[in-house]
């Protein structure tokens, strides 16, 4: 194509712009004093919908740039009972920990990394290799 680079490396930094960007949203969702109100576009379930997200998204482009998916997963795993605690005690003013927002975001995390692997960006709905 027409001004892309001949060698391959050269846009190998690309994906990593996507997990940066990804990881600014996940850490402001989660972290943030003061979630956004959805007002009238909220319903049941939108907190935890918003954590399936917070966690699938990055999970999905972290295992699309390491060589092993565990090493996307695992972190992510260590990440859900840290950002509960900190947002029971260091946020527990505006925000709290709660084990539903936990299981939604291991739920995110499982998600991610199912979508990451199974598919494949270039070729299309094709399983990866790990």
């Amino acid at each position: 194509m027409i001004g892309e680079p001949r060698d391959p490396q050269a846009r190998a930094w690309v994906p990593w712009i996507l997990v940066v960007l990804a990881f600014g949203v996940h850490f402001w969702g989660l972290y943030t004093p003061s979630p956004p109100d959805a007002g009238a576009l909220s319903f049941p379930g939108l907190d935890k919908l918003a954590h399936v997200v917070l966690f699938a998204v990055p999970t999905w482009a972290l295992v699309k740039v390491v060589p092993k998916a565990w090493m996307a997963v695992v972190p992510m795993l260590v990440h859900v009972p840290v950002s509960e605690i900190v947002q029971a005690t260091v946020l527990s003013g505006t925000r709290g920990g709660e084990w539903l927002d936990a299981l939604a975001d291991i739920v995110g995390i499982a998600v991610g990394w199912w979508t990451a692997v199974r598919t494949d960006p270039v070729l299309g709905d094709v399983e990866a290799t790990e």
